[in-house]
């Protein structure tokens, strides 16, 4: 599936964080704005829907849905992740 690679591909090259980068907090905001930006971009291409609460982030995107208490980032692997044994399931 193309959304799968494409997502990857964003994924990789989300900003790191790391204590060696500097100011660990900017180091947060930048990833998190990054993220935000990936979402917009899956729902204008993909027509993903993303729910995010405090305590937990939900992607529905062509009918395969993830959630993580982690955050966005963490929510787009968890939803690869789906999608490959979907896409496994489909190819058995």
């Amino acid at each position: 599936m193309e959304t799968v690679a494409d997502l990857r591909r964003c994924i990789n090259v989300l900003p790191r964080i790391s204590h060696e980068l500097g100011d660990m907090m900017d180091q947060h905001r930048q990833h998190r704005a990054a993220a935000e930006r990936l979402g917009r971009y899956l729902t204008d291409t993909y027509g993903a829907r993303i729910a995010q609460r405090p305590e937990i982030t939900r992607i529905t995107m062509h009918g395969i849905s993830a959630s993580s208490t982690g955050g966005m980032h963490a929510a787009f692997r968890n939803w690869v992740a789906a999608a490959e044994r979907k896409l496994s399931e489909v190819e058995q």
